[in-house]
């Protein structure tokens, strides 16, 4: 392989290298939808633990309803059989009855909206389970995916790595340290493929002399304007 093949090729495997780690440190590995789950999750035992305090309520409701309701019909029964004959005794018992009517109304208003309320979180909870469920999902495939991918990349990243170490091997230290100075400098790309006649990177047209230079084995031509090495097909 000739030097200015050598150098094209490294920089072309140290782009790729470099890809990948980016592609690598932004990998989804499903952070957002975990996050997600997890708030699903206290939404759930919350929605969990309001029902089942609306359900102990609507429950302690009727057992109390039900009892006013026994007591109610014992004092109607006891004043429809006439066996209370103390006037002040009856006025007294309708005054509780009375009582009792206007706390059972409030108690069935109560109940009602405890049903109500029991049923809108019902609802909730329903949504939220499927939606919970949706999201684990979802969170199984991208974990999946995103550990397919990484070994993957990391495979094609070692592969890539032993073949950078081949290529600097084959090239003179005094080479490598130029390329490595035109790199920082120009961004990252120290040598230009020639398209048609032109330098890839700063479209400049290429001279008769680069072109021998192409020609010679252990020519390295560069650029005459930004300094890039220039690499063409020969």
């Amino acid at each position: 392989m000739r030097p200015i093949e050598a150098l094209y090729r490294l920089q072309q495997v140290e782009s790729r290298l470099e890809a990948i780690d980016r592609d690598l440190a932004s990998l989804d590995t499903g952070e957002r939808l975990e996050a997600e789950a997890n708030r699903l999750t206290q939404e759930l035992a919350k929605d969990k633990e309001m029902l089942r305090k609306l359900r102990q309520e609507l429950l302690d409701q009727e057992l109390e309803l039900n009892d006013m309701e026994a007591k109610m019909r014992k004092m109607e029964d006891l004043l429809a059989s006439g066996s209370v004959r103390s006037g002040r005794e009856v006025e007294h018992m309708q005054k509780e009855l009375d009582e009792f009517r206007r706390r059972k109304d409030i108690l069935e208003n109560r109940m009602l909206d405890l049903m109500l309320q029991i049923e809108e979180t019902e609802r909730k909870l329903k949504e939220r389970e499927e939606l919970l469920e949706q999201t684990k999902e979802q969170l199984t495939q991208i974990r999946q995916q995103a550990a397919m991918l990484k070994e993957m990349l990391t495979k094609e990243r070692m592969m890539l790595l032993e073949e950078r170490e081949k290529l600097r091997a084959t090239l003179p230290p005094e080479l490598l340290a130029r390329y490595e100075r035109l790199k920082a400098r120009l961004g990252g790309v120290a040598v230009a493929k020639i398209e048609g006649n032109l330098c890839g990177a700063c479209r400049v047209t290429i001279t008769a002399e680069i072109i021998r230079a192409l020609r010679d084995p252990e020519g390295l031509p560069t650029c005459e304007n930004c300094g890039r090495f220039l690499f063409g097909e020969v």
